[in-house]
């Protein structure tokens, strides 16, 4: 019995414990290159659901609870929204415009918000400061390698 409960603890604290990923941009890119950082992060409420994330109308991923994507994009005006079981809900309250300048980085923080009758995505264009603090304990999601392939061709 003694084995059978140190070994799920041991199985729950390596659960737990954040994968190791190396945030730091790749060496082949300019200083003109903008991102685009967008997390989850960790929420009871909707924890199970996956939003898919669409940047100008092209879906990109699907974020998971405690992840988070980078998506390189052109200097310019470009629009992020949520979408749940393939259906747009409540689009003004989930959607966001970005104004990128050359060489910038902006971070959207989606937080899932819940009522009886409905559950959303909210939207939010945050401060790099902010970004960093809740982004610390974030993993990459598992989409990141297909958008950095996509983005290369």
């Amino acid at each position: 019995m003694k084995k059978i409960i140190l070994l799920s603890f041991v199985i729950s604290a390596l659960a737990a414990s954040p994968a190791a990923y190396s945030r730091t941009i790749p060496a082949n890119l300019t200083n003109d290159t903008t991102y685009i950082y967008i997390y989850r992060t960790g929420q009871f409420n909707g924890a199970a659901a996956n939003w898919a994330i669409f940047l100008d109308g092209e879906k990109k991923c699907k974020l998971s609870n405690n992840r988070f994507m980078r998506l390189a994009v052109t200097p310019g005006k470009h629009t992020v929204n949520a979408k749940i079981g393939g259906a747009s809900l409540f689009k003004k309250e989930t959607e966001v415009e970005i104004e990128a300048e050359a060489g910038g980085s902006y971070y959207v923080a989606c937080n899932v918000k819940q009522s009886i009758t409905r559950a959303r995505l909210e939207l939010i264009e945050v401060t790099r400061s902010t970004a960093n603090k809740q982004m610390e304990k974030l993993m990459l999601d598992n989409c990141q390698e297909k958008i950095d392939e996509t983005e290369e061709k």
